[in-house]
């Protein structure tokens, strides 16, 4: 039986609430397209579209490893459910992009790849308990240990999903008071409407402003750092890692929030501050999941 590396190259595809980056291993990571993400199309249609982005490369897949914000059943490659990307309810992601793209697939949350991609590249240590939060759509989680991704019974580190405000906000995942509600980027539009800006303006654009001196944007972030230090605490009192790490898109304002991120959190634990960004990327997580593809399927047999 051929190893996949003969029949093509190691792809990754990170699929996200706004957007899917997908590229492949080659001499590094090279980042192939950047699509849309349409989250009232069908999954069968979204992922024919990124497998005709694929194919037009003319490089052939040998193996597809993919990141997907929910909760995946890794084992089955299936993503049971996912508050952004409500037409995939027990979508199995992996048997149908493993019949378009005839190869074999590997499927996980998407925080969980990112943590892959991080680890293999030696900014996150390889022992001790870590715990990486990423903030964006939502918030997304990961626990390693060890240098290896702590699952549960499966599905360990939906960091976004606990309960911050017992009567809070109502979450798309059918709960309320969730995390994710208070310090994920829809929150931060909020508090900037709250405060006085403008209904829906974009986090980056509230970035640039409170980089300018905008009140009412450094307000914003002020008050989403305060529920960001708030779940941080409690992660803290639960698992008392060795430090958190931060990624995902509005990680790259951590100097608006962190102060009064800090701040919360010293007033609510007594647990060392050991908070640290990962570096920005934009194809950190379609890269971690061709690097999941590699470590699955790389040596195995076809059909594997």
């Amino acid at each position: 039986m051929s190893n996949p590396r003969d029949r093509g190259a190691f792809w990754g595809v990170d699929i996200g609430g706004t957007t899917i980056v997908i590229g492949f291993l080659e001499n590094g990571f090279r980042r192939v397209a950047t699509m849309d993400m349409d989250i009232r199309e069908s999954p069968e249609r979204t992922l024919e579209r990124l497998s005709e982005a694929m194919e037009g490369t003319g490089t052939p897949a040998g193996a597809v490893g993919v990141g997907i914000a929910g909760l995946v059943d890794a084992g089955r490659g299936i993503l049971v459910s996912s508050p952004n990307l409500p037409e995939w309810r027990d979508y199995n992601v992996r048997e149908r992009l493993s019949l378009l793209l005839r190869c074999p697939v590997i499927v996980d949350n998407d925080c969980n790849v990112f943590a892959i991609g991080a680890l293999s590249r030696g900014l996150i240590p390889g022992s001790g308990l870590w715990l990486m939060v990423t903030l964006g759509t939502g918030i997304g989680g990961t626990i390693i240990l060890d240098g290896r991704i702590v699952y549960g019974t499966g599905f360990a580190g939906e960091f976004g999903h606990m309960t911050v405000e017992a009567y809070g906000r109502e979450c798309p995942c059918g709960s309320r008071g969730c995390w994710e509600r208070y310090a994920a980027a829809g929150a931060l539009s909020r508090y900037y409407s709250e405060f006085g800006g403008e209904e829906g303006t974009r986090p980056v654009v509230i970035a640039e402003r409170a980089a300018a001196g905008d009140v009412n944007a450094s307000s914003a972030f002020t008050r989403f750092g305060e529920w960001l230090g708030i779940g941080l605490a409690n992660l803290y009192h639960c698992l008392n890692p060795e430090g958190v790490f931060l990624a995902g898109g509005l990680s790259g304002s951590a100097d608006l929030f962190l102060p009064s991120a800090r701040k919360e959190f010293s007033s609510r634990c007594g647990y060392e501050w050991n908070v640290m960004q990962l570096p920005a990327s934009s194809t950190a997580g379609a890269e971690g999941a061709a690097l999941m593809a590699v470590r699955r399927f790389d040596g195995a047999e076809e059909g594997a």
